[in-house]
């Protein structure tokens, strides 16, 4: 009895999280954001209709979430480092054909971090990036759950 109680739970949690998310279809995907985020397209794709990256500011303009993946490689021109930033932190890991990298542009002023995760797949040409604006360290504590849901809710289709 437990056992399905607790299941019965989890699916129900599920049900809710669901249910308080949108899916924006890019041109060569599809991912799930926060319903209350106002979503907005980014790099028009060149190869479809659609996007290649989009911005999805939460409410309170506290963190933005985005993402980046074109239909095989390319260059995500929307989040190059600024002249009043600064790169403040890099790490890469290499495991067979696919290289990740993860790095952290700081504001000159300190009022805001923003933090990307890529993979690029050499064998395949394929690349994504899923990263996350935030003003300060609560405000990254805030959304984490919801940009854990957003990261694993990435669908990527190719042609």
């Amino acid at each position: 009895m437990r056992r399905l109680l607790t299941l019965f739970t989890m699916i129900m949690v599920s049900q809710v999280i669901m249910a308080q998310t949108k899916t924006f279809s890019g041109a060569w995907f599809d991912i799930n954001y926060p319903s209350k985020f106002l979503a907005k397209g980014s790099l028009k794709s060149s190869t479809s209709d659609g996007f290649e990256s989009a911005v999805f500011k939460s409410p309170d303009n506290l963190v933005e979430f985005y993402i980046f993946s074109p239909q095989w490689n390319g260059e995500a021109i929307d989040i190059l480092l600024k002249s009043k930033e600064k790169l403040s932190s890099t790490k890469s890991q290499i495991n067979g054909n696919v290289e990740t990298k993860w790095w952290t542009i700081t504001s000159a002023d300190g009022s805001y971090s923003r933090s990307y995760q890529q993979k690029y797949n050499e064998s395949q040409n394929t690349k994504w990036i899923i990263g996350i604006k935030y003003k300060n360290s609560s405000a990254l504590e805030k959304y984490k759950k919801q940009y854990a849901l957003f990261k694993s809710s990435l669908k990527q289709y190719a042609d």
